[in-house]
């Protein structure tokens, strides 16, 4: 036992010391180094090898290449940093296989060959059906970081040569890949300016356009392509009829809608389609006097992306077929790059379409029941909303297609939101307890309004609502048929408005709001002691904004109850709020 601690001991500082010997040895080796394995020369002989140095000092020394030590150059790189090291071999042409050799560097092996300068993004912008479109230009769009996307060049009147454009692109170092590039095709074709985005299959094949340029091709001009990057493109046209019946339309415009060729999961690039979420416009024009049309200048796809859209409700696809929204004729976004129900637009073009608007239509007839609140009111409690059903958007946030008192409407097919007493904003005249209300609408930048103020009356933002509101999913379809909503009574928020300024009499609006995407908005006036009463409203939780219109001269700070959760059917108290003045 007495002699195990001195052991110990000796052992431990046998470790320490060869941590020491290991760990020394490995700093310097690692000093400088070098991943480069092709080099492009120039015909003087100078070529270029990427070096990277760790050392705390500037690693420096001379370069070579084995069996030509005689050529050998001097360099030096920052310490801790990397950057490119010159070396000279004139004896690279018949000897393209060689060894450089650094000053604290292993030797690497590299393959040296003739430096290229430029590449070239090349094609043609051919007609293959349709009328031809003039006034033919090719943009070269070089793209950047954080969407900083820079125009390069323009090939202008491509037409008139032959269809044929070429760029002229810088290559990397050591002839290494190109920048990024996308290719923007512009033309005029119907006296309407038109333009897609180039895209093609990864080899430089086309495939189709993108109206955005998200969803353009990504270009590079690598040396596996022979430094030339071929990109040809393909237009043609959409010819057809719009009839009413038997009866020709004319006049009417005619719109070519493409959904994307592909669905971006980022929120943001769907909203920004020109039908949000939906697909973007590619051509319009007008029928002539017989009903016809053609759309000219369209990208050429073997995938389903286009439908044609005459002025009103209808969208029409594959076999001509109507459908009642953008949504249900790219059927919810639910086929990744080629819907079933949309046309798909070959070499030739397509040609003898018939869009009948007089057909392919629902008569819808609602039907409400339960609680229809007051008769004063109607135009809330019993007013009718149908939206356009779109995949991820929020109800509230959806196209409205219809609106008023009416208990029919006409519909084409796919799926829609009824809605009864949802109205989510109301202007209209109430009866106020003051005369001369012109006090609002004073100075230069609210003084047009007042109109706003007459006797006793007043224009703003309110209508009273007695119902919660209800709505329902339905799906369209067929000739005719039913559908019934019924309402329930709203619960209701009461309370006090109070001001050591303003008058608690002071007419005020009391607005309540929930951001769930289905609930609506209600609203109320405070009375003369500042009381009110806000109904109509679905059950959740609110948010409580006093004077939502931020008239002048009157605070919207306020303590007291900021929100509120309601039950409907139910009042609730949420006692004095005062301005904080």
């Amino acid at each position: 036992m007495p002699f195990r601690l001195p052991s110990l001991a000796a052992a431990c500082l046998a470790l320490v010391g060869s941590l020491f010997v290991t760990v020394a040895p490995a700093e310097a080796a690692g000093t400088l180094s070098t991943k480069t394995s092709l080099v492009a020369m120039t015909n003087a002989g100078y070529g270029s090898v990427w070096a990277r140095c760790t050392k705390k000092k500037a690693c420096k020394g001379t370069i070579w290449v084995e069996g030509a030590s005689a050529q050998k150059r001097s360099f030096k790189v920052k310490a801790r940093s990397a950057g490119y090291v010159t070396f000279r071999n004139t004896n690279w042409r018949a000897k393209p296989k060689a060894v450089v050799r650094m000053s604290g560097a292993s030797p690497r092996p590299i393959t040296q060959q003739a430096k290229v300068t430029y590449g070239t993004i090349a094609g043609t912008v051919a007609r293959t059906g349709g009328a031809a479109a003039t006034g033919v230009k090719v943009e070269l769009w070089r793209i950047g970081s954080r969407n900083r996307n820079v125009l390069v060049s323009t090939a202008s009147d491509v037409e008139r040569n032959a269809g044929r454009f070429a760029f002229r692109v810088r290559m990397g170092a050591n002839n290494s890949p190109s920048a990024t590039y996308k290719l923007h095709v512009i033309g005029t074709s119907g006296g309407e300016r038109r333009s897609w985005w180039w895209r093609g299959n990864g080899k430089g094949a086309f495939v189709g356009g993108a109206r955005d340029m998200g969803a353009g091709t990504k270009i590079k001009v690598t040396r596996g392509l022979n430094y030339r990057y071929v990109a040809n493109a393909r237009y043609s046209s959409i010819r057809g009829q719009v009839v009413n019946g038997s009866k020709a339309v004319s006049g009417t415009e005619v719109t070519v809608v493409g959904r994307p060729p592909y669905w971006s999961r980022s929120s943001r690039v769907l909203r920004d389609l020109d039908f949000m979420s939906c697909g973007n416009v590619y051509g319009r024009t007008r029928t002539n006097s017989s009903g016809r049309y053609e759309v000219g200048f369209l990208p050429t796809s073997a995938n389903r992306i286009y439908a044609v859209k005459p002025a009103g409700s209808l969208w029409f696809g594959s076999n001509d077929r109507a459908w009642g929204t953008c949504h249900a004729v790219v059927n919810n976004r639910g086929e990744s790059r080629s819907t079933a129900r949309m046309l798909h637009l070959p070499n030739a073009g397509l040609t003898g379409r018939v869009q009948n608007i007089g057909r392919g239509r629902t008569t819808v007839s609602v039907v409400a029941g339960g609680y229809q609140g007051k008769a004063s009111s109607a135009k809330v409690d019993r007013y009718l909303t149908v939206r356009e059903y779109a995949k991820g958007r929020k109800i509230l946030a959806s196209d409205v297609v219809r609106a008023g008192t009416g208990r029919k409407v006409s519909l084409g097919e796919g799926w829609y939101w009824f809605e009864m007493g949802r109205r989510t904003g109301c202007h209209a005249w109430y009866k106020s307890r003051y005369k001369n209300n012109d006090g609002y609408f004073n100075g230069l930048d609210r003084g047009f309004e007042k109109w706003k103020a007459k006797n006793y009356r007043m224009y703003r933002q309110h209508c009273r609502a007695w119902t919660s509101g209800t709505y329902k999913l339905v799906y369209v379809k067929g000739s005719s048929m039913r559908v019934g909503l019924k309402n329930y009574k709203g619960g209701s928020v009461s309370g006090r408005v109070t001001a050591a300024k303003v008058k608690p009499r002071t007419e005020l609006m009391i607005r309540l709001t929930s951001t769930d995407g289905k609930k609506v908005y209600r609203t109320a006036m405070t009375d003369g002691a500042g009381k009110f009463k806000v109904t109509g409203l679905a059950s959740g939780r609110y948010r409580i904004v006093v004077n939502a219109d931020s008239w002048r001269g009157i605070s919207r700070g306020f303590s007291g109850a900021k929100t509120v959760k309601v039950t409907r059917g139910k009042n609730k108290s949420v006692g004095t709020l005062r301005f904080r003045q």
